[in-house]
């Protein structure tokens, strides 16, 4: 099937990045026959996946659930083999837990009778209009989700064709008016929008289109595998070797190797050269266009465009260890500052950091005690704010920020948490620009705005270097787990139409698929 070039040896495939995407394309490219070398810059694996140690004990740096764990068996499945044979996926209950400034809080749950017990026990007599919602945000799902999460967009055509689904669905809505139809309790329509930050969406820009999160995880449940997201990371690559893949650890990516408009080599800081029929980059789009590829008159007339791009917010996560265990807390806490709106504004569109934080806690051991110390517990603590377009000076504002997150964890859900934090550590939006190359230290690359969505995100097949495609949270479908490790299909459907047309292996492109986010 990958034999395009020569019936003497396969083609030659590079993936840059191991991270979700990077795994996924790589291993569906191994399937296929190519032969695949997966660069990583780190000395370990992930991407924004990544773990490290604190206290002697391992955290995940970024992703802590799994919602679609079948998009990880059929990675298995290509190969022959079951996912359960190397990872357990241990169910989180209740899902979250919304903690509110009044002293309330909203449990959501697992089953259908179970939201709506909670939706009456915090405002009395609006339990039935879940039942709407759910239809509403499933018919999100059908369309944007089964339907269009591994589909290419890369022509003007392919955006027309969805488009009626798009007007009639009401995606132009934001996800917060979208649960305002149903809901008038502030606290249900904040606790229903809220899943659109865990995309890097203000909810109130944020296409209610990504209301299909919610039926999302009511379909596939809320998983958390055992010994942490980093095993599920360990897991893939051990597969992808286990069938022929060659990894590479420690090697940067300086530049792309070009002869006219086709990608011919990475070339890594280490001085090597991998050889490359198609190319597949982890890394975000902006930041290979800005720094692998020649400034060519093209790529200065997508400049403009770029420039106007709207990116996703920031993240500040403390990761902290304390001597005792807080068995009262759930596996996800979501700590619901006194205003909403007023905080995301501040962080979105003035770049500042707001007063009222809102934050996420992350418990793992709830769930999976061997992720906690004996004796003790584990924690992650993540709170959106600006990125570095703000330009604040996270140097002096880290410390103040880690003081800040501990002060309103103590006030809220810990009382005691100052004397029991044993160790302590923190990332900023610093982290994400300089260790995972994300253009303004952004957490998930462009923001899901209805205009920055499908074929108005970067494309997965650069519309001007044919043989070059992109996988992760800035191309179709767009960030988090269950969308980054699909647009590795997407990339899939495209090299088999690459596969097909010698007039793109040989650098020729349609001018009708010049449309979008593109160069």
């Amino acid at each position: 099937m990958a034999q395009l070039h020569s019936s003497s040896r396969q083609t030659k495939a590079v993936v840059v990045g191991a991270g979700f995407g990077g795994l996924a394309v790589a291993l569906r490219l191994l399937a296929r026959g190519y032969a695949v070398d997966l660069l990583e810059k780190h000395a370990d694996l992930g991407g924004r996946a990544r773990t490290f140690e604190l206290d002697g004990h391992h955290f995940d740096a970024g992703p802590t659930v799994i919602t679609a764990p079948f998009i990880f068996s059929e990675l298995f499945e290509r190969f022959g083999e079951n996912i359960e044979d190397h990872v357990t996926f241990l169910p989180v209950a209740p899902f979250y837990r919304m903690d509110f400034t009044d002293g309330s809080h909203f449990d959501y749950r697992d089953t259908t009778e179970a939201i709506i017990e909670e939706i009456e026990r915090l405002s009395p007599g609006e339990g039935s209009q879940y039942h709407a919602f759910l239809e509403a945000a499933g018919a999100m799902y059908q369309r944007g989700f089964v339907e269009l999460a591994t589909r290419p967009f890369t022509r003007i055509s392919d955006m027309l064709d969805v488009f009626p689904d798009l007007v009639r669905l009401r995606a132009d809505r934001s996800i917060y008016q979208f649960v305002a139809r149903f809901f008038r309790d502030e606290r249900l329509r904040r606790a229903f929008s809220v899943p659109s930050l865990l995309v890097g969406g203000n909810p109130f820009r944020t296409s209610s289109l990504y209301a299909l999160i919610h039926a999302l995880e009511r379909r596939g449940g809320v998983w958390y595998a055992k010994g942490g997201t980093g095993a599920l990371v360990n897991a893939l690559a051990a597969l992808f070797q286990r069938h022929g893949g060659r990894l590479h650890t420690g090697q940067s990516v300086e530049r792309l190797e070009m002869e006219g408009g086709v990608v011919r080599a990475a070339l890594t800081g280490s001085g090597q050269r991998f050889e490359a029929d198609l190319l597949v980059s982890n890394a975000d789009p902006l930041y290979v266009y800005n720094h692998w590829i020649a400034r060519t008159a093209l790529q200065r007339i997508a400049d403009g465009h770029r420039a106007r791009l709207k990116h996703s917010m920031g993240l500040f996560v403390l990761y902290f260890t304390t001597d005792r265990i807080y068995s009262q807390l759930e596996h996800h806490t979501i700590v619901f500052g006194e205003t909403f709106r007023e905080i995301l504004d501040q962080i979105f569109d003035q770049h500042e950091v707001p007063d009222d934080l809102s934050l996420y806690l992350h418990r793992p051991g709830a769930t999976d005690p061997s992720m906690a110390p004996a004796n003790g517990d584990a924690f992650y603590v993540l709170a959106p704010v600006p990125n570095l377009q703000g330009n604040q000076d996270w140097t002096q504002l880290a410390p103040e920020l880690e003081q800040r997150i501990v002060d309103i964890l103590a006030r809220r859900l810990m009382p005691d948490l100052h004397a029991q934090i044993r160790a302590k550590r923190s990332v900023s939006p610093v982290y994400f620009h300089d260790a995972l190359n994300s253009p303004h230290g952004s957490g998930f690359s462009i923001a899901p705005t209805l205009t920055q969505s499908a074929g108005l995100r970067f494309h997965n097949q650069s519309p001007r270097y044919p043989n070059l495609f992109f996988v992760g949270a800035g191309v179709h479908p767009g960030a988090g787990v269950p969308g980054v490790v699909s647009s590795a299909g997407v990339v899939e459907r495209l090299v088999n139409r690459w596969e097909m047309q010698p007039e793109q292996r040989a650098g020729r492109i349609d001018a009708s698929t010049t449309n979008g986010a593109g160069p």
